[in-house]
């Protein structure tokens, strides 16, 4: 297998993961870009370092998915401590990382242990750029420790980690149980894990993280319930080409969605369009704030919402 490790920084790397399990359906660069907040030069070399580490994988109409748990266990950990850790479990499996480890065992040095794994694996990047990333990510998950005067030494303290480690999985597996409790069992089974239920449950962790971003958490819900709508018009042969955003996927779905039922969806296309759309033309070119309570409530709002239309489809009239 080929190797080859760009300059990019952690938090980059974070960052385009982040915006690629917020959006799990034709995740595109230029959204990246937006969602991170980073140039196109940052955001293809995170992508290229994400694919690397195993965070992500490049479709082939050019767009990014992610099906690894420990990406999703990354974006929604509670804290930097636990983000830490899983970054640190993500790099240990690295191979031109352990192999960087043991290079610098032999030699006591990064220079000399980032060119010969640059030359070990025939990587293209300079050796300034494979020591500079691996040392980034390394202090960023703790897997390193600054010993001050640029010099590192790896971190043996393995006790703790493996306990933050066990702490971040029982914080997700509680996170994924809370929202299956609330959809119930008909509709954990009717929707999409990929799709719906993973970003509706990275929502949910979110919601309890320390400094989350509140937009963040209104995206990747409001993104779950668009693709709600997607699979329910697959479902009935309806085609959505062109109908962009929840507002015209639901009006296209009016033969099928009841009409209390589009009206409650209203409140959620408000909610995303305020923290999605910017400058609002209505109110003088002002943003919209969204609120520490609404950021609280909306994934739960949407995942009652799905529950309701999926308990309509069977033929029960709840809201």
């Amino acid at each position: 297998m080929s190797y080859n490790i760009v300059f990019s920084t952690a938090e980059d790397i974070v960052g385009v993961v982040d915006a690629i399990l917020a959006k799990p359906q034709n995740c595109s660069k230029d959204y990246i870009c937006e969602f991170a907040d980073i140039s196109m030069m940052q955001a293809e070399n995170a992508l290229l370092m994400a694919k690397e580490l195993n965070l992500i994988s490049l479709n082939s109409n050019s767009t990014y998915e992610s099906d690894s748990f420990l990406a999703r266990l990354i974006v929604s950990s509670r804290n930097d401590v636990h983000k830490a850790a899983i970054m640190r479990l993500v790099l240990e499996q690295y191979e031109p990382y352990t192999m960087f480890k043991k290079r610098h065992g032999f030699t006591g040095s990064m220079d000399l242990a980032s060119k010969q794994i640059k030359t070990l694996y025939s990587m293209s990047s300079s050796y300034k750029d494979i020591r500079n990333t691996i040392i980034n990510i390394g202090t960023y998950s703790r897997a390193l420790i600054n010993d001050g005067a640029n010099t590192y030494c790896f971190n043996q303290d393995e006790i703790s980690y493996i306990e933050i480690l066990e702490l971040a999985l029982k914080f997700k597996a509680n996170d994924d149980n809370a929202l299956a409790k609330q959809l119930g069992d008909e509709t954990c089974s009717y929707i999409d894990t990929k799709k719906v239920f993973e970003p509706l449950s990275e929502a949910y962790s979110k919601i309890q993280n320390v400094d989350s971003d509140k937009n963040t958490i209104i995206l990747y819900s409001g993104n779950a319930f668009e693709s709600f709508l997607q699979q329910i018009a697959d479902e009935n042969g309806i085609s959505l080409e062109g109908k962009a955003g929840i507002s015209a996927k639901t009006d296209a779905l009016s033969s099928i969605i009841s009409k209390k039922h589009r009206g409650m969806i209203q409140y959620i296309i408000q909610i995303r369009n305020a923290a999605d759309h910017g400058a609002d033309s209505n109110e003088g070119g002002r943003i919209w704030e969204i609120s520490d309570d609404v950021a609280q409530f909306y994934p739960m709002i949407v995942a009652s919402t799905i529950r309701d239309i999926v308990y309509y489809k069977k033929g029960s009239l709840i809201v």
